[in-house]
This record gives C-alpha cells, structure tokens and sequence, in this order.
C-alpha cells in the first residue's frame, strides 16, 4: 500500500509568493531529487496558494476573494477565510510502502537532509512547516446499473 508524506511550506514574509513558487521548482526540488538520489519517492508533486491576483475568487463565486474585497496576494479561499491559509505550498511525496519512507528518512537524518533543511529555511519559515503521513486507501464509488 502506498504512503505519501504531505509537506506544507509557509513562505518568508520578505519573499513574493511568485518568487517562492520559482525558487521551490528551480532550486529546492532539483536538490530533493539529488539528496534522494538513491531512494527517491515515486513522486513528488508541489501545489501552490492561488492568489486574489489571478482573479480565479472572482470566477469561482468566492465572495472573500473577490479583487475588489481582498489584498491581491490574499489567497483565495472557497470555504473559509483567507487569514485560515497559513501555508503557501503543499508537497505530496508518495512512497511505495513504510519500507521505502524508512530509507528515505535514513537519507534525511544525514547530511544531504541537513542540506535540505538549510535550503527550506532561506525561503520558507522553519516553525510552520508541517510533515503529515497519509495512507493510500483507494474507495471507488460503484455506479447505479
């Protein structure tokens, strides 16, 4: 059964959220993937805040988000209020089974996971950032025949 380990990052106030979107996808995962060279997730997937700027508030009907009602870095929200967000990004790395996070955490607890860390801190705020494992139970929903 698969794994997959959720990591949410909160940006540095000082950072733009377009900078911190362009520093995670040019420089902190092309240096996951060397650091977990040997044992690499079977995927790694980032997933960024939309922000009131883009306008998708607006055509999703969410009231708060609206470009005319929020700080246009806001993030839009569907349920909720946009000071509930506290994290910038999600990453979704997916493991094959606890034996393959094992290795994975062995590579962490090295200095190649110090490397890591030391990266993360430059852009996101250490004290925020959350780690939660999830099991992959798929449910299929039958159709009525």
């Amino acid at each position: 059964m698969t794994v997959s380990v959720l990591c949410f990052y909160s940006r540095r106030p000082e950072i733009t959220p377009e900078h911190f979107q362009s520093y995670m996808e040019e420089t902190h995962l092309p240096l996951i993937k060397e650091v977990f060279e040997m044992h690499p997730p079977q995927s790694y997937r980032l997933r960024y805040v939309i922000r009131v700027k883009t306008g998708a508030g607006d055509r999703l009907g969410a009231v708060t988000s609206s470009r005319a009602k929020a700080d246009p870095d806001a993030p839009v929200v569907l349920v909720g209020s946009p000071q509930d967000m506290d994290w910038d990004a999600v990453g979704e790395m997916v493991f094959r089974d606890e034996l393959h996070i094992q290795q994975c955490l062995s590579v962490m607890n090295g200095p190649g996971g110090q490397r890591i860390k030391e990266d993360e801190e430059t852009i996101a705020i250490p004290e925020k950032t959350r780690i939660d494992e999830q099991e992959d139970k798929r449910h299929r929903v039958a159709s009525e025949e």
